[in-house]
């Protein structure tokens, strides 16, 4: 039996994580399958998770969308970046749409991080951290 190691001076290309904003995708599933499979067929590229709205409905879908990567690509995805809409209650409203969407689609709870609202429209689609 012989073993292969990579030869020691030969220098891997670090996968990059990318977070893919789906608010700038629209609804069309067709432009979020290609994004994905866009981002998926990038050997330097690592998706880690989704970019949304905080609104429930776009949780639910998020959630729902990391369950088909899951099941599509093998991937778990870890991360949720949700658009802040200066909600008093926001955090409420995340929690329990979470806990919701993750029962639902017998997902694992991703991480939550917030940001503002951009400041003009058209962000791109992909965003790489």
């Amino acid at each position: 039996m012989t073993l292969h190691l990579p030869h020691r001076f030969v220098h891997e290309q670090p996968r990059q994580n990318t977070v893919l904003d789906l608010s700038a995708l629209g609804t069309d599933n067709s432009s979020i399958e290609d994004a994905l499979r866009a981002v998926m067929e990038q050997p330097q590229l690592r998706l880690i998770g989704f970019r949304c709205s905080a609104g429930s409905g776009a949780i639910d879908d998020a959630i729902g969308l990391m369950e088909q990567v899951r099941r599509d690509y093998g991937v778990i995805l870890t991360e949720l970046v949700l658009q802040d809409d200066d909600r008093a209650d926001l955090r409420e409203v995340v929690d329990e749409a979470l806990d919701e969407a993750c029962a639902r689609n017998r997902y694992p709870r991703p991480s939550v991080a917030f940001t503002g609202r951009p400041a003009e429209p058209g962000l791109p689609a992909l965003t790489k951290s």
